[in-house]
């Protein structure tokens, strides 16, 4: 892996300040100039990489979102069964609630003052789309094997995402043991939607 450039490193420190920032309690919208300061670089690198604040949280999506898909997509290739790679898939967006990190970004994201960038609601479309494009491949090769033989892989992944999401914003489970009994909830659901069962699952 190759060291960062120096501008490289610029970007990422400027987006790790947002994050931060935005995290910490704060009245109103957070001024660019605070970000600077916690990133300890000057106007002219911030607009080197970004056209406005509203950019830079839309960037913060979208870098977020293919570092998931980029996960979400090793799942593929792994040569295990479409059941547990569901499973798989399901565990590892469960991972958000249970990763401090993780979960302070996706707080930070869903939060009002990202939310209200220009063009916020197209990209978060379009994430979902990325992310839920692995889901979809698993569920047709469960229907193409017979493990999912109701599966109808476009509607069904966007309704397990849907699930997944709700419970990460309402009450993500944090601790390792509510994370497990939640992810033998959401499969209960899944499987029976799809019309598989746990047989080839692990630890079912």
């Amino acid at each position: 892996m190759q060291p960062q450039s120096p501008t490289d490193d610029e970007r990422e420190r400027i987006i790790d300040a947002a994050y931060d920032c935005i995290a910490e309690p704060h009245t109103g919208p957070v001024p660019i100039a605070a970000i600077l300061a916690r990133a300890e670089v000057s106007t002219r690198a911030f607009y080197r990489h970004f056209t406005s604040k509203d950019e830079l949280f839309l960037q913060m999506l979208r870098q977020e979102s293919a570092a998931l898909s980029g996960r979400l997509d090793q799942i593929l290739d792994g040569g295990e069964a479409p059941p547990r790679q569901l499973e798989a898939w399901i565990a590892e967006m469960l991972t958000l609630a249970h990763d401090p990190r993780l979960r302070q970004h996706m707080r930070v994201i869903d939060s009002d003052e990202v939310r209200a960038a220009k063009g916020y609601r197209e990209v978060r479309e379009s994430t979902h789309t990325q992310r839920e494009r692995s889901l979809v491949e698993i569920l047709e090769r469960g229907r193409g094997d017979g493990s999912f033989p109701l599966a109808e892989p476009e509607l069904d992944a966007v309704a397990i995402s849907a699930l997944v999401s709700r419970i990460m914003t309402a009450t993500p489970p944090t601790r390792s043991a509510l994370v497990q009994r939640t992810l033998a909830q959401v499969l209960d659901f899944a499987l029976r939607a799809v019309g598989g069962n746990r047989v080839g699952v692990t630890g079912r």
